[in-house]
C-alpha cells in the first residue's frame, strides 16, 4: 500500500507541474580548482588530479576485485570529480538477530581481474540490496573545513525544535586516529577526504593503501584471495592517498546558475526543506593555504536523518534507515537523483521524501503548481 500510495502520487506530481528530466549528457569540462590558491595548493591539486585520472593495472595492485579502474571513471559527469551515473550494489541479510553482512561485506563488485573467477556474488538468503549512486566532490574541501562544532550546533538547533531532528555522525576518522563528525559518503561515514580516499582506493579499485592495507577477499574466501593477488599489500605507494585527498580538497565548489530565484528560494523554506538542506555553513580559516573564512552554499546539515528512503544497509554510525543530507549544491547539473539514482525528476525526489521530512513533502505538494515550479527552478540553479 505505501508503494501503491507513493506511485499515485508521483503520478499527480508529473501532471501537475513542468518538471523536465536532468540531463545525464552534460558535457565534460576540464577541472577546475578552488579560486586564489598559492602555487604549493596549485601545485598539489594537479599532482592529485593525475591519479584521480590514472587508469590503473593489475600489476599495479587493480583488484582482485573492483568496480573501476581509476577514480574518474565513475566520478566525470562535468569533469573529473563530478558525480555520474554509474551504481555500485551493496548488500546484506536480516534474521531475527537484526542485520548480518555478507562474508565478503557489503560491497559486492562488479569487476575481477580473473575472468576464470568471477567477482562477489550476493550470497544465498541475503535479501537486504541496494544501489547507491555516484556523487559529485566539487567543493568536497570546503565541506572538509566546515568545523565539528558547527555541524553539533545544527544538530542542537534541530534538537530544541518540532521538526526533523538530525543525528551527528561521530565516527573513528582513520587517517588521524580521533572522533570526528563524519559528512562525507552517503552514511556521514568518513570524516575527512584522507579516509574518504584511501576508503575508495581499497573498496571501489581493490588498490590497498596505508589506510587500508587489507584486501578484500572474493565472498570472504581467503584461499581465492590467495590465487587472484599477488602484489604484496600495501599495493599504493605511500602518499598517493594524501594525493588523491588534495585533488579533492582543492576542487571548485559548484557554480550557482544567474537568475532571480528569491520567490522559490523563500518557498524553498517555507516548506520546511531548508531545516535539513540547510542553506549554507562557515569553514575554519585555513593557516595553510592562506584561506579565511568562507560561507559554504551547500544545502545540507550533513547530519542522518531518516526520510524513508533509507537502504537498509548500517554503516559507521548510520542505521540502516539512515542517510546523510546530501547537499543540494549543484543539483541541477546531477544525472539521477536519490541515493540510488531512482529518479531524474526533482518532483519526484521530493515527493519520495517521507518519515522526518513527511511535513515538508506535505507542504510542498500543497503548493500551487508554479510554486512548485519556482521552488524546483531554484533548485535547478543551484
Amino acid at each position: 500500500m505505501r508503494i501503491l500510495r507513493l506511485l499515485a502520487l508521483l503520478a499527480i506530481a508529473g501532471c501537475a507541474i513542468d518538471d523536465p528530466p536532468l540531463d545525464p549528457e552534460m558535457p565534460s569540462a576540464p577541472a577546475r580548482s578552488l579560486d586564489g590558491l598559492d602555487s604549493v595548493s596549485r601545485a598539489r591539486f594537479l599532482a592529485g588530479l593525475k591519479e584521480f585520472s590514472e587508469h590503473e593495472t593489475a600489476p599495479e595492485g587493480l583488484g582482485p576485485l573492483f568496480n573501476g579502474g581509476s577514480c574518474a571513471d565513475c566520478h566525470s559527469l562535468g569533469g573529473p570529480g563530478g558525480g555520474g551515473i554509474a551504481t555500485v550494489v551493496r548488500a546484506g541479510c536480516m534474521s531475527p538477530e537484526g542485520f548480518t553482512a555478507p562474508p565478503g561485506g557489503t560491497l559486492i563488485f562488479a569487476f575481477s581481474i580473473r575472468p576464470d573467477i568471477a567477482a562477489a556474488a550476493i550470497p544465498a538468503g541475503c535479501d537486504v540490496m541496494t544501489r547507491r549512486r555516484t556523487t559529485s566532490l566539487f567543493g568536497a574541501g570546503l565541506i572538509e573545513a566546515i568545523p565539528d562544532d558547527a555541524i553539533t550546533a545544527a544538530a542542537a538547533e534541530q534538537a530544541s525544535g518540532e521538526g526533523p531532528h538530525g543525528t551527528v555522525a561521530w565516527v573513528t576518522d582513520v587517517a588521524s586516529g580521533t572522533r570526528r563528525v563524519g559528512r562525507f559518503g552517503w552514511k556521514a561515514q568518513h570524516a575527512t577526504l584522507d579516509s574518504f580516499a584511501g576508503d575508495a582506493y581499497r573498496n571501489e579499485m581493490g588498490i590497498t593503501n596505508e589506510l587500508f592495507p587489507t584486501e578484500n577477499a572474493p565472498n570472504g574466501d581467503a584461499a581465492a584471495l590467495a590465487e587472484m593477488d599477488w602484489v604484496p599489500d600495501p599495493e599504493a605507494r605511500v602518499g598517493v592517498v594524501g594525493e588523491l585527498a588534495d585533488f579533492m580538497r582543492f576542487l571548485a565548489a559548484p557554480q550557482a546558475r544567474s537568475g532571480d530565484h528569491a520567490a522559490g528560494k523563500a518557498l524553498f523554506s517555507a516548506t520546511g526543506c531548508a531545516v535539513c538542506h540547510r542553506p549554507s555553513f562557515t569553514t575554519a580559516a585555513d593557516a595553510g593555504t592562506g584561506r579565511a573564512e568562507v560561507t559554504v552554499a551547500l544545502y545540507s546539515d550533513l547530519l542522518l536523518h531518516d526520510i524513508d528512503t533509507g537502504d537498509g544497509i548500517p554503516q559507521g554510525a548510520a542505521g540502516a534507515s539512515q542517510l546523510r543530507t546530501p547537499p543540494l549544491w549543484g543539483v541541477g547539473a546531477a544525472s539521477t537523483l536519490l541515493h540510488d539514482g531512482r529518479t531524474s525528476s526533482l518532483d519526484a525526489a521530493i515527493v519520495a521524501h517521507g518519515g522526518e521530512a513527511r511535513t515538508a513533502q506535505q507542504r510542498y505538494l500543497a503548493l500551487a503548481p508554479d510554486q512548485r515550479t519556482s521552488l524546483l527552478d531554484f533548485l535547478r540553479s543551484l
